[in-house]
């Protein structure tokens, strides 16, 4: 597939993938990223749970770095599971305390930004797992997307991201209007039948460099399917 022409973050275009699915990826972001911010201190409980996961500190760069070297290995279903991620992102993933069957880990990233991993099978008969890498920016209320939440601090610009997305061969198209902001990616790769779907969810930094807002990412969804592989 040969790789698009670079399109700005604020074109419209219709999306690739069903929009219901995709605007449910967005939604899990501000949620997970609730799920991998530091808990206020309490009272022990009777029976302690296990602890969350927690990966190493990282720079912002070093993450998105790690994250592009995965998007760029995706060729196989192999490429999703849990031990081929925490191995290229360099964040070893343990059980979820909240669901055994689901990898994760939490860690820190400069400037008071967290980052959180997730591994499981979202779905039921695709291939490979689900895998979800989220970003918790400094000053976090609650979703970002919301008024009453919106932040001025943007640890990871979406614009130069998707370019190098496109450039490894993704088509890019952009969430309908009506819907919370995100961009859907897609990569055939007929010779092992499968095609790769990224949901990227932004949130608009009020830093004064955009009058919508700073197009920010907050997280990457990583998704593959072998019903529709684009053979031509």
């Amino acid at each position: 597939m040969t790789a698009p022409t670079s399109v700005p973050p604020d074109a419209t275009a219709p999306t690739d993938n069903p929009a219901d699915a995709a605007a449910a990826a967005a939604d899990r972001a501000a949620a997970y990223a609730e799920s991998v911010t530091p808990p206020p201190k309490a009272n022990p409980a009777p029976s302690t749970p296990l602890p969350l996961p927690q990966g190493p500190a990282l720079s912002t760069q070093e993450l998105r770095a790690r994250v592009l070297k995965l998007i760029a290995g995706l060729k196989t279903a192999r490429d999703t599971e849990a031990a081929h991620v925490a191995q290229v992102l360099g964040t070893p993933l343990g059980p979820d305390p909240k669901d055994a069957e689901r990898q994760r880990v939490a860690g820190p990233l400069v400037d008071g930004v967290r980052y959180g991993v997730r591994v499981n099978a979202l779905y039921s008969g695709t291939p490979g797992q689900h895998v979800e890498i989220r970003w918790v920016p400094a000053g976090w209320k609650g979703d970002p997307r919301k008024p009453e939440n919106a932040l001025s601090t943007c640890s990871f610009d979406f614009g130069p991201f998707s370019d190098e997305i496109a450039a490894m061969g993704y088509a890019r198209s952009k969430s309908a209007p009506h819907l919370k902001e995100f961009w859907s990616f897609r990569k055939d790769v007929p010779a092992n039948n499968i095609t790769f779907y990224l949901v990227v969810t932004l949130y608009r930094a009020l830093d004064g460099s955009d009058p919508k807002g700073r197009p920010c990412v907050m997280a990457v969804e990583i998704d593959a399917d072998d019903a529709e592989v684009d053979h031509g």
